[in-house]
């Protein structure tokens, strides 16, 4: 099934590839029905095949669904069965034919309600985000794999004897720092020299502090290798030790952060750049639902939206009694065509559209109903002597803006009102033979069922 149906000007193709480029897995759920449909890719983050075996009632998708996240599932699924929910978002695990459990972000949104406001029909899209989630994981345990490291490693590690005034570096911090293994003894202004112009205040003045209070303390700092000119991000940990022997001395553990600080920009960029996307997919979900409901071309509401306004204005097929009906058709719309080209009659069409919107403002709706044919609904309690009113407003209106080389567009209007015991249909048939009726007075005029 084609789950996205002609959303607009640009061909389906465009859409699927836009959502397919997304690695997005379309889902269409009408509650009032029960009907379900899953695009391919739907499919593929789960490891079905389009018409193969899957789980056809809710408990039995239950059975697949990580232990750990079946209460959320639970919750939304209840949510949208009941039509209490307009939109869901949530994360959850399932488990795939091979055994492998894969990590789905469901995101939904309520395109059609009943007369109550519950939801009747959800669409929505699945993102495969395991990838996603498996980086998260391996943050965590990195994180905590340094933390162990900083408190009992041996990486880098220096000491100052502040009674001899000496300093000794093990091998990895000389590599570290770019220094020769067998550089002995280091110059005094070793570390000084290597720390970057910009942090040297700073570290210094720290150091100051922690020698003078004699309290373990931390630094981050940058420096800039003497061998290669290349900066580095260093953070020490430094602690007093007492040691009889040999007096008072200091004990540091520097590692290099470079690569993590590098990746945690990265990191940084890429979520970022995952925040940036899904704001576009927000606002290209939003779109695709505002050109499902309108008119490419006048931006008014199209036939779709026309239906579903009326079906909560008329749960049982009837209108309120007093609601009229407006139906408008562009007179010899057929010889401006073909006179002056399409480019042209669309032009004369927005006009129409123009008028309708700044004359019916107290329109319930206005919709483009067909090529050169337009529909509006006046709430009840507007009487007849105002509908014409507002319907010679329309034409006054409309001849005024589509004066083209000495041709004029004109309207008919047909005017028909609802009462007690008419239908919807019978209501549109009434406007429909009155604007016939128009045309035979030779159009430009309202005419009344």
């Amino acid at each position: 099934m084609d789950l996205l149906g002609n959303i607009g000007p640009e061909p389906t193709s465009y859409w699927q590839a836009v959502i397919s480029a997304a690695g997005l897995g379309v889902w269409d759920y009408d509650i009032s029905t029960g009907e379900k449909h899953y695009s391919r890719r739907w499919h593929e983050i789960r490891g079905l095949i389009p018409g193969g075996p899957m789980p056809q009632t809710d408990e039995e998708w239950y059975d697949i669904v990580h232990p750990d996240d079946l209460a959320i599932a639970r919750h939304y699924t209840t949510l949208i069965n009941e039509g209490r929910a307009d939109e869901v978002s949530f994360e959850y695990r399932e488990k795939k034919p091979d055994g492998e459990w894969v990590w789905i972000m469901c995101r939904g949104r309520a395109i059609g309600h009943d007369a109550q406001g519950r939801a009747t029909r959800f669409v929505g899209v699945d993102t495969d985000i395991t990838a996603m989630k498996k980086t998260e994981d391996e943050r965590a345990l990195y994180s905590k794999q340094l933390d162990i490291a900083l408190t009992v490693g041996k990486i880098g590690v220096w000491q100052y004897n502040a009674k001899t005034n000496s300093v000794h570096w093990d091998r990895r911090l000389r590599q570290i720092y770019g220094l020769p293994e067998d550089l002995d003894p280091l110059p005094r202004d070793i570390w000084e020299r290597s720390i970057h112009p910009d942090d040297l205040e700073m570290v210094l003045e720290r150091t100051a502090w922690g020698q003078s209070s004699g309290e373990d303390y931390d630094l981050d700092y940058r420096i800039i290798r003497l061998e290669d000119g290349v900066i580095r991000h260093i953070r020490s940990r430094v602690s007093l030790v007492e040691d009889a022997p040999e007096g008072l001395s200091f004990m540091g553990v520097n590692w290099d952060m470079t690569d993590d600080i590098q990746r945690s920009l990265q990191l940084e960029e890429a979520k970022r750049e995952a925040e940036e996307r899904l704001y576009q997919l927000s606002l290209a979900h939003k779109e695709l639902e505002y050109l499902s409901n309108h008119d490419p071309l006048t931006g008014l509401h199209n036939r779709r939206s026309l239906r579903s306004y009326l079906s909560q204005l008329c749960p049982d097929g009837r209108p309120p009694d007093g609601t009229g009906f407006l139906l408008f058709d562009v007179d010899r719309f057929k010889r401006v065509n073909d006179r002056f080209g399409h480019a042209v009659g669309d032009e004369m069409i927005e006009c129409v559209a123009r008028a309708l919107t700044e004359k019916l403002t107290q329109a319930e709706i206005i919709a483009r109903t067909g090529g050169d044919e337009f529909l509006a609904v006046i709430a009840a309690g507007t009487g007849y002597d105002q509908m014409v009113h507002l319907g010679q407003a329309v034409i006054d209106h409309a001849r005024s803006l589509t004066r083209h080389q000495g041709e004029e567009m004109t309207v008919s209007v047909g005017i028909a009102m609802a009462d007690k015991e008419s239908s919807v249909s019978d209501v549109l048939t009434w406007a429909d033979r009155a604007m016939y009726k128009a045309k035979l007075m030779g159009g430009a005029v309202a005419a009344l069922a």
